[in-house]
């Protein structure tokens, strides 16, 4: 009678062949280590600093001048944009990273000042609509030069054209990377 042995793997073999949590923390650790040099983390800090500072002393200066907080202004200025000036709670809410509950705050408040409407989506009663108001662009009309002027001041006084393109290609990879994650 002859015996047919054959090789089992073995329960560290396995292992060995499979990455174990402590490998691949070393290995995410090793990497952080590769993207957080210290120009990195300085340009992180800058980054986080000047998008503070900018939007308050935006918001309190076309607030201030014409009684448009800046959160309104970027509703109003995603829906003129939007076709036929109007778009769906859930595209509004994800134009402006805001929650749904955050946004239906927001709206409320922009349709009791008369700038929006809420408005029954053709063919489904259940989805709404939010349409800029008469209202709502002539205020937008009135914020966007004052806006646009603060802009100027406050953000591209400091960038240089030779800057510009390496900035918004770095924002705009950032943007596009976090709403992939986030879902929006």
């Amino acid at each position: 009678m002859k015996v047919v042995r054959r090789k089992v793997a073995t329960r560290s073999t396995s292992r060995r062949s499979l990455p174990t949590r402590a490998t691949k923390h070393a290995e995410v650790s090793e990497l952080g280590r590769k993207l957080l040099t210290l120009p990195r983390l300085n340009a992180w800090g800058a980054f986080l600093t000047a998008h503070k500072a900018l939007e308050n002393i935006l918001s309190r200066e076309l607030e201030s001048a014409c009684g448009l907080p800046l959160t309104w202004f970027d509703a109003l200025a995603q829906l003129r944009m939007a076709p036929a000036q109007r778009l769906t709670m859930g595209r509004l809410a994800s134009a402006l990273l805001f929650s749904k509950s955050g946004l239906t705050r927001l709206v409320d408040r922009l349709v009791e000042a008369g700038l929006v409407e809420r408005l029954a989506r053709p063919g489904d009663r259940r989805s709404l609509h939010i349409a800029l108001t008469d209202a709502g662009e002539a205020k937008y009309r009135q914020a966007l030069p004052i806006h646009l002027e603060h802009v100027k001041r406050h953000f591209a006084a400091y960038i240089e054209d030779g800057e510009a393109a390496a900035v918004e290609s770095a924002l705009v990879r950032m943007a596009n990377a976090v709403r992939r994650e986030s879902g929006l």
